[in-house]
């Protein structure tokens, strides 16, 4: 019976397998760690620029349903938004801003696209603001939208 037990200890190829077998699993798990707080840090990104179209997009549906008409103006770097009460928006692509007024309600805006329509639905006609807006520092943090506006028409 004292043949099978040794008093040796551990080996050196033992240890040495141990050790690999560590290495390999806190390097699974640096790997693991490194992704998780990537993605951490790209929701955090995606919601502050979900959160700056939902302000663009609250002031803009309020003015949209309390006004029957607009004026889209777009030339090189602003584009201008003009409703009939006098409400206006404007894109700065320098600093890649929209403003209402004077007070600046978005930011990181990369794109920002309006194009006006009108179209006859029953005899009725609809004056239509379609948005293309994207929102982001980076083709992966970026948000991305377009919507169509019905302005008031009853």
């Amino acid at each position: 019976m004292n043949k099978f037990k040794s008093n040796r200890g551990i080996t050196l190829l033992a240890l040495s397998f141990y050790i690999v077998v560590i290495l390999i699993v806190m390097g699974l798990l640096s790997s693991i760690r490194n992704f998780f707080f990537k993605n951490v840090d790209v929701l955090e990104d995606a919601s502050r620029y979900a959160a700056s179209f939902d302000k663009f997009n609250n002031y803009f549906v309020n003015d949209v349903k309390n006004n029957y008409h607009v004026k889209v103006d777009s030339n090189a770097s602003n584009i201008t938004i003009i409703f009939e009460d006098g409400t206006t928006y404007i894109y700065n692509e320098e600093d890649g801003g929209i403003y209402r007024e004077k007070i600046k309600i978005a930011s990181n805006v990369t794109t920002f696209v309006v194009n006006k329509k009108n179209v006859v639905i029953n005899t009725v006609q609809k004056e239509i603001i379609s948005i293309n807006i994207a929102i982001g520092d980076s083709d992966a943090n970026l948000f991305n939208k377009k919507i169509d506006y019905t302005l008031k028409y009853w």
